[in-house]
């Protein structure tokens, strides 16, 4: 074979050489560890260093991947130009092998579970390369890592939906493990990274993130641990159809008695009953009828003491679906009356109770649900018969007031005079006198002979009793700013009185006659939705009532 190769080369151009020689190579060479199983013995084209090249480093020559020629024979060059077999070569460093099949070995070794994953590239008949230290860091400290992670401590979170709660946190890792999970040391030993925020879920139902992949890093080398966050606001899956239409509505049939009463009245002790305290401003102390006086039935103002004008009386306005009892709240926000024509308004703002979870995605009302009544007592303004209150002066009290200041001087001058009667006129300061005079003794009686609802079994009056003055009648004046409440509500003063007429009559030469007359004129009201904390009214009508008194003087 050796002499036919040499006459061979003598006759092949010298291109031809070259690729000859390769391919004598290529048949001839046997590999290097023939029949030497042992790594440590050494390799004649492989130096010590060979042996511990980094299998990671893609530019680390590999000659195991190429065949190489026994022991025995000699080694042909490129050129081939040794062709004495008795004559040795002088050793060649091998170049890179051209040989376009030999494996390419991996720039690096791929991160995973089996770090032999490298290795298996090789071919089983070569070396394994000594493995390389893959646990220089130790991460039982990750492992050890509960999996849960809780904030339920973290009031600004527990009230964020899961996916809100993640906008903020996902910027926040190394917070988490120092404050939440209360580990310092992991952010002080690793870099904290998410290491696929794609696969992150939140499950409203349960108020939690899953699958948060957390990347922990040292020393080039990495672990990654999932984790769930827990303690969000949580979604209940219970859409609820908003029920708030449906809890409430006004009573069809309200009872008799409720709607003798005139509705101003019933107004305020709804709002009073409700909330005592945003109404204490407005009552008036002493002999006074107001709230107090009002709300728990009293037999001296009505003929039925079981009429009570507390917070009960919403129960025989308003209907409610009990069974949506424990979901929702209400309360009366504004009320409306119409003493005029007999109806009451109520707002009534419903709203969600804080502790049931059905009601919790549930938005509240935006505005209070009206309603509307009609067919409570009206002020009749042509029949006084059909009211309840009435308005007069006792003649002694008459006999009191022309007795003295500006109306005495009238009178002493009408008596000289020798006149027989005689209309009195009244200037604008003795008008104002009288007015002050006769309001102060003004007496107010109660009596329903219609609906035998209101009543009063003493004499009231206008005049509220203070230091200076105490007649000892009870005034329905019982609130702030001159307001009365019972039997319905109006601002009443001196100047209700109006067209006073004064008539002196000579009865004997001693002996005269004192008439008066006048108007007595009370407001009555039509308000618009308020807390009535303030006066605001909508329409204003009076009630016009007669009143005249006689008396003898001297």
């Amino acid at each position: 074979m050796k002499k036919a190769t040499k006459l061979l080369l003598s006759i092949l151009p010298i291109s031809s050489i070259g690729f000859l020689s390769v391919v004598s190579c290529s048949t001839n060479k046997k590999p290097d560890n023939q029949n030497k199983p042992n790594n440590n013995n050494p390799n004649p084209n492989n130096s010590s260093s060979d042996n511990q090249t980094n299998p990671n480093d893609s530019t680390a020559p590999n000659e195991n991947n190429t065949p190489s020629q026994p022991e025995n024979q000699p080694n042909n060059g490129e050129n081939g130009t040794n062709t004495d077999p008795k004559k040795p070569e002088e050793p060649k460093q091998p170049d890179t092998p051209k040989n376009p099949e030999t494996p390419k070995q991996p720039e690096e070794q791929p991160q995973g579970d089996d770090p032999n994953a490298h290795n298996q590239q090789l071919p089983a008949d070569q070396p394994v390369p000594n493995k390389p230290n893959e646990h220089k860091v130790d991460f039982s400290d990750v492992d050890k890592l509960s999996k849960e992670i809780s904030f339920d401590n973290f009031e600004i979170y527990k009230k964020q939906d899961p996916k809100s709660a993640w906008f903020d946190l996902k910027n926040k890792l190394d917070w988490i493990f120092e404050k939440v999970v209360s580990n310092k040391a992991i952010i002080d030993k690793y870099k904290i990274s998410l290491a696929n925020e794609n696969n992150v879920v939140f499950v409203n139902e349960k108020g939690t993130i899953d699958k948060v992949s957390i990347k922990f890093t040292k020393d080039k080398e990495y672990k990654v641990r999932e984790f769930t966050f827990t303690g969000f606001k949580k979604n209940t899956n219970i859409t609820n159809k908003n029920n708030k239409e449906n809890y409430i509505k006004a009573k069809s049939n309200i009872d008799e008695k409720l709607l003798g009463l005139y509705p101003s009245l019933v107004a305020y002790m709804l709002m009073y009953s409700q909330d005592h305290n945003n109404y204490r401003e407005l009552l008036q102390s002493g002999n006074v009828i107001n709230f107090e006086e009002l709300e728990n039935g009293n037999s001296s103002l009505f003929y039925d003491e079981s009429i009570k004008l507390n917070i009960e009386m919403k129960d025989l306005l308003l209907e409610y679906d009990r069974s949506l009892g424990e979901l929702y709240n209400d309360k009366i926000v504004n009320v409306q009356y119409d003493d005029i024509n007999g109806t009451l308004g109520l707002e009534v703002e419903i709203t969600n109770r804080d502790d049931n979870p059905k009601t919790k995605n549930e938005p509240d009302s935006h505005r209070p649900k009206p309603f509307i009544f009609q067919g409570f007592r009206r002020v009749d303004f042509n029949n006084n018969d059909k009211n309840v209150l009435s308005v007069n002066l006792l003649p002694a009290s008459l006999k009191e007031i022309v007795g003295k200041g500006n109306v005495k001087k009238k009178i002493d001058e009408f008596k000289k005079k020798g006149e027989k009667n005689s209309k009195i006129s009244l200037e604008s300061t003795t008008e104002s006198f009288l007015k002050q005079q006769l309001f102060k003794n003004l007496l107010v009686d109660i009596n329903d002979n219609e609906h035998k609802i209101y009543r009063s079994d003493q004499t009231l009056s206008f005049q509220t009793p203070n230091r200076n003055n105490n007649n000892g009648y009870w005034s329905i004046i019982g609130l702030a700013g001159n307001m009365s409440i019972y039997p319905f509500h109006s601002i009443i003063t001196k100047d209700s009185i109006n067209n006073i007429s004064l008539i002196i009559n000579k009865v004997t030469d001693n002996d005269y006659v004192v008439s008066i007359s006048f108007d007595f004129e009370i407001p009555v009201y039509a308000s618009t939705f308020s807390d009535l904390k303030s006066h605001v009214t909508s329409e204003t009508k009076n009630l016009k009532l007669k009143v005249s008194a006689k008396t003898s003087i001297k």
